[in-house]
């Protein structure tokens, strides 16, 4: 089966790079596969009053993911434009990946085993979630 597309999840943790580092290995030999960078800000589900209360804080949150997306620009660069970077927000990371993965034509899902959040243990391990909820392969980073 030849991968025409590759997810990535990227939250700049160590498994992360190890994830990205693997996409990579994949997409830059084979010259008809490109690959989308991910990372996904977790914004709490908020009425209107507390958005508004938490503005500061969420776009605090997202020019972080940005910043982090920005880590991976020299890695991605020698696959030219097979080669994108994707910020979502929403409140389960796992489920914005599967979203994505099941509306862009993905072949592949690659993530690390754990990630930088904190509340995994409260919240479940989302490489746990995507794997076990993802329609397609799944490669998890050791």
């Amino acid at each position: 089966m030849a991968l025409k597309k590759i997810l990535v999840a990227y939250d700049g943790s160590d498994l992360a790079e190890k994830a990205l580092d693997l996409a990579l290995d994949i997409a830059v030999p084979n010259t008809e596969t490109a690959i989308d960078v991910v990372n996904v800000v977790p914004i709490p589900l908020l009425n209107e009053t507390q958005a508004i209360s938490f503005k500061e804080i969420t776009d605090l949150m997202i020019e972080d993911g940005e910043d982090t997306l920005c880590k991976t620009h020299d890695k991605i660069e020698p696959l030219g434009d097979r080669a994108n970077t994707l910020l979502l927000t929403g409140t389960a990371p796992a489920s914005e990946l599967l979203k994505l993965a099941s509306s862009g034509h993905y072949d592949l899902i690659v993530l690390g085993n754990r990630g930088l959040s904190g509340l995994k243990e409260y919240m479940g391990s989302v490489s746990y979630k995507v794997f076990h909820g993802a329609d397609i392969p799944v490669l998890v980073a050791k």
